[in-house]
């Protein structure tokens, strides 16, 4: 069995790393919705990757708005119990 203490300690890490990462794609979702022409400039771009296209680009920026609703929704919203335990 593992260790509690080690368990505990890697779990708060990992959602504070989640908490982080959110709130960093939120700021990048907004300059997306900020800026129309940033998906379309990087894929004319002969560097862009090939393996991915301006189609997906959009999903994942669709995907992440709805990640961002649902960890924002609720009364009190998702987040505050991801917020309770974070790291201080």
């Amino acid at each position: 069995m593992s260790n509690p203490l080690s368990f505990m300690s890697l779990y708060v890490s990992k959602i504070d790393t989640l908490i982080h990462t959110l709130e960093d794609l939120r700021g990048l979702n907004a300059m997306i919705e900020q800026d129309a022409t940033l998906f379309p400039q990087y894929f004319a771009d002969p560097s862009a990757r090939k393996d991915i296209t301006e189609a997906d680009a959009t999903a994942a920026h669709d995907s992440l708005v709805q990640v961002l609703f649902a960890y924002d929704s609720g009364t009190p919203p998702q987040k505050a119990g991801l917020y309770k335990i974070s790291l201080p």
